[in-house]
């Protein structure tokens, strides 16, 4: 099996790699063996000189093109050149011995090994050249000119020799064009292969881890229940002692720190609250309701009632709805974010204001609802505005709240896959525009 890193290229380039290594130590014995035949043939010829000579310098040209270039595939070509030159050696040293030009046909089949069809053409140019020129000064009567122990050989049977060597070399070049291109289809379906069965492997991961996080979704279920009754419970409960002491007693001192006392557990109430609503959005899948939007601000409004320390002024809120069309979507991710942003609006109001107000509106489409909340707050200076979003960001020290309030909303808004945009001005108020889709039982 390959692994994920390996690429088709580095899978091609090592089995040429491969190919290489093995076709030059093939080509190491062949050419070593050349040379001690042509040893062998000096006993007998008396041809020492060509034999050492010839054969020498043709292996000195060999072993030092593969010395200086060893990443080029020039020794394979020079290698090409000295087979044909063992082969007009031989004829030599045997004086014409017709049977030698066979050692051509022996090296053209030795270089199929490389799979490269090009090597042929060094060979055949040698062997063709090789033949006419021999030939032809042999012919002519130079003495120890030997390419044929026959008397006489005409043009057409020197073309006729020339062809059919031709079609040797043709055929042999060929066989190696077509064993490269079976071998990397092999590659290819080699990597395919590989590549399978990685996917096979990372998506049996992949459902195991996914079994493990729905097990650790429940275990998370069952951490966020343990908070919401026995981390609130206890909250609840000083709340109604510290009420107590609050209906019990007059002494102004005592009623300040009962007052302090009181907002804190408020405050940690609100950043408990908080922390599971941004468990339950991150978990939950989004579960589709019809969504009456009278209801669900009213339910909001009269939660939010009371919302705010006492010296506070009541925040009037007020909703407009454009309806009539049935909109669908997650009922307690849009009862968060609502609840979020009309209660923000509601403790950031502007002291200065004789009329404090968050206002609703509504509009329903079969496509989507667009969604306004506004008020005539304080407003978000614009250096500010874009982290409000990000987790745990604080205006400043002074700022209500734990911070995650409008990170969960941001958080809601992408699970819907809905958009929401802010704008503010200090002094005159702030705005969030939301665009929810409509989850229509034809739109799933």
């Amino acid at each position: 099996m390959l692994p994920l890193q390996t690429t088709y290229q580095s899978l091609h380039d090592d089995y040429l790699s491969e190919i290489k290594r093995k076709s030059d130590r093939l080509m190491n014995y062949f050419l070593v063996s050349f040379f001690i035949a042509g040893l062998l043939l000096a006993f007998f010829y008396d041809t020492w000189t060509i034999a050492i000579g010839v054969g020498g310098l043709s292996l000195l040209a060999y072993y030092s093109t593969k010395l200086l270039l060893p990443k080029s595939d020039a020794c394979q070509y020079v290698a090409s050149l000295v087979l044909g030159i063992f082969m007009a050696q031989y004829i030599y040293q045997m004086h014409g011995l017709f049977e030698m030009h066979f050692i051509a046909f022996i090296g053209s089949a030795i270089l199929i090994t490389y799979q490269n069809w090009k090597l042929q053409i060094p060979l055949a140019v040698l062997v063709i050249v090789h033949h006419a020129t021999f030939g032809y000064l042999q012919y002519l009567g130079y003495d120890k000119i030997y390419f044929t122990q026959l008397d006489y050989m005409t043009l057409q049977t020197f073309l006729i020799h020339g062809f059919l060597a031709t079609v040797v070399f043709f055929i042999c070049g060929l066989w190696a064009y077509q064993l490269k291109i079976l071998n990397e289809r092999q590659i290819v379906q080699t990597f395919e292969m590989g590549r399978l069965q990685e996917e096979q492997l990372q998506r049996k991961a992949l459902l195991q881890s996914n079994e493990e996080l729905k097990k650790s979704n429940k275990e998370l279920d069952s951490f966020v229940y343990s908070v919401s009754h026995d981390l609130r419970a206890p909250l609840t409960s000083m709340l109604g002692v510290v009420n107590l002491c609050e209906t019990g007693t007059l002494d102004p001192f005592i009623l300040k720190n009962v007052g302090f006392i009181k907002s804190s557990i408020k405050k940690l109430d609100g950043f408990i609250m908080d922390i599971l609503d941004y468990s339950r959005n991150a978990r939950l899948e989004v579960d589709r309701h019809e969504i009456h939007f009278q209801d669900l601000l009213a339910d909001i409004s009269n939660n939010l009632k009371f919302i705010g320390a006492e010296e506070q002024r009541k925040v009037n809120i007020r909703t407009k709805i454009k309806n009539g069309i049935p909109f669908y979507t997650d009922k307690g991710r849009l009862t968060m974010i609502l609840n979020n942003l009309v209660s923000n609006s509601m403790r950031y109001q502007d002291p200065q204001t004789p009329d404090p107000f968050v206002e609703v509106r509504v509009h329903i489409t079969e496509s989507a609802a667009e969604i306004s909340v506004l008020d005539n707050g304080i407003g978000i200076k614009e250096e500010h505005q874009e982290k409000v979003f990000n987790m745990f960001y604080r205006v400043s020290s002074k700022s209500i709240g734990s911070g995650l309030g409008l990170y969960i909303v941001k958080e809601a808004v992408d699970k819907l896959n809905g958009t929401i945009e802010l704008k503010s001005q200090i002094g005159k108020g702030t705005e969030f525009s939301i665009c929810l889709p409509n989850m229509t039982s034809h739109g799933l």
